[in-house]
């Protein structure tokens, strides 16, 4: 991952825990033929001090208090093609989904349909340093993964590990608290263009609003659609759209696959 793309990862999981402590958020699909908005309400857990002195914070149960979509504009294929038709489109959204809230929304998480999302697979490893893994351990075995060249034209919007091996134990989902020396990940890594990428961010500053989180919209499609018996036991979910169509696959209840193509319902 660059450095340009770490440091906006950065500055959006300290936007996420700053959305958590305020008990809002925003959650907006641009798509190619709506724009669809929800103002989620929630109530944070406990926090909890992560191994190093690091503050965790942790989402609670959440409500939906606002809702509201437009017909798109400026948007083909996923894609941001005229900005200021966008623009007016996601402000219409937003104010719609804030008057049925009745409160006014800082923080955003956008699902983006665009940018032809590309799968790899890298792994890692090493050495568990005190007997126990902690989240210092996974930190570091996740740093150092293999990350494959993806291209100066492309940015990493998701790194997501799919498995952990503990002394050759496979098939771990959450290593933490378990004992052993060698400690292996395969971790999913999903790339999308970066022209089409930076194009959203611009339009989401437009509309004077704070950026919290980036998913390609067939991860957000299956985590909606499919129940947890299927994500574990293995399926594919299709997401037809209005300008492209994208295919997510799980197994084991994590994403091992993500693509699209530039054809929907339009």
């Amino acid at each position: 991952m660059n450095r340009h793309l770490y440091e906006v990862h950065r500055v959006m999981r300290g936007r996420r825990e700053t959305a958590l402590r305020r008990g809002v958020i925003a959650v907006l699909d641009v798509g190619t033929t709506k724009v669809a908005c929800l103002v989620l309400q929630f109530v944070p857990d406990e926090t909890e001090t992560a191994t190093g002195g690091r503050t965790v914070l942790r989402q609670g149960a959440f409500r939906v208090i606002g809702a509201a979509n437009t017909r798109s504009r400026g948007v083909a294929f996923g894609e941001i093609s005229a900005m200021e038709e966008c623009e007016r489109a996601v402000r219409t959204a937003i104010q719609g989904a804030q008057k049925m809230a009745n409160l006014r929304v800082d923080h955003v998480i956008v699902s983006f349909s665009g940018g032809r999302p590309r799968s790899y697979g890298c792994n890692g490893e090493s050495e568990v340093e005190n007997g126990a893994v902690t989240e210092a351990d996974i930190g570091q075995v996740l740093g150092l993964c293999e990350i494959p060249d993806y291209g100066h034209d492309r940015d990493a919007i998701h790194a997501l590990p799919v498995n952990f091996c503990l002394d050759h134990r496979s098939g771990l989902t959450d290593p933490r608290g378990q004992i052993g020396r060698d400690l292996a990940v395969d971790m999913h890594l999903v790339t999308v263009a970066a022209t089409p990428l930076r194009n959203v961010l611009q339009c989401i500053r437009r509309c004077d609003l704070e950026l919290a989180g980036l998913v390609v919209a067939p991860y957000a499609s299956a985590l909606s659609s499919l129940v947890e018996d299927e994500q574990e036991l293995g399926a594919a979910c299709i997401d037809i759209g209005g300008g492209t169509t994208g295919i997510s696959i799980f197994v084991r209840r994590q994403m091992i696959y993500v693509d699209s193509v530039r054809m929907g319902g339009s």
